[in-house]
């Protein structure tokens, strides 16, 4: 039996490790939830948590089915007053995550599609600057039920 020397079957086999353990960019998402608009015309709001492998992300859009269009907004104090700003490609990481909650950061939904109701799932896609984007599946909820944590 012929038998290889060991110094390039090492090599090999540190190259197949070294290839395997590269890491891509991903994202995950989490407690993705929809809130309906209290008034029919009004706009919507989307709640979630996202997580990735890579240093730095950032998310730069999001669509869904189920609104003509999303717009990202943080809210603001200014003093006693609050009021909501836009959101421009907010960056998270490894080490933190990126939450959208009631009464910080939030998706608004505008022209949320009529028929919807509470305990419905609906798509909602997700665009980073590194990763693939990503689509998960929403649980819809009523005015005023906020996110999936709270």
């Amino acid at each position: 039996m012929k038998t290889m020397p060991l110094r390039p079957v090492l090599g090999l086999i540190a190259l197949a490790l070294a290839t395997g353990c590269e890491r891509k960019p991903a994202v995950t998402a989490e407690d993705v939830v929809i809130t309906l608009p209290a008034m029919p015309g009004a706009p919507g709001a989307a709640y979630f948590r996202l997580e990735t492998n890579t240093v730095p992300e950032r998310l730069t859009g999001i669509t869904s089915p189920a609104a003509e269009r999303v717009e990202l907004h943080e809210t603001r104090m200014n003093g006693a007053m609050a009021g909501m700003a836009p959101l421009d490609r907010p960056a998270f990481d490894a080490d933190r995550s990126l939450a959208f909650v009631p009464g910080g950061r939030h998706a608004m939904l505008f022209g949320v599609k009529s028929g919807l109701k509470p305990g419905d799932r609906v798509a909602i896609s997700f665009a980073f600057e590194q990763a693939q984007p990503l689509t998960v599946e929403a649980e819809v909820r009523g005015p005023g039920q906020g996110h999936a944590g709270h």
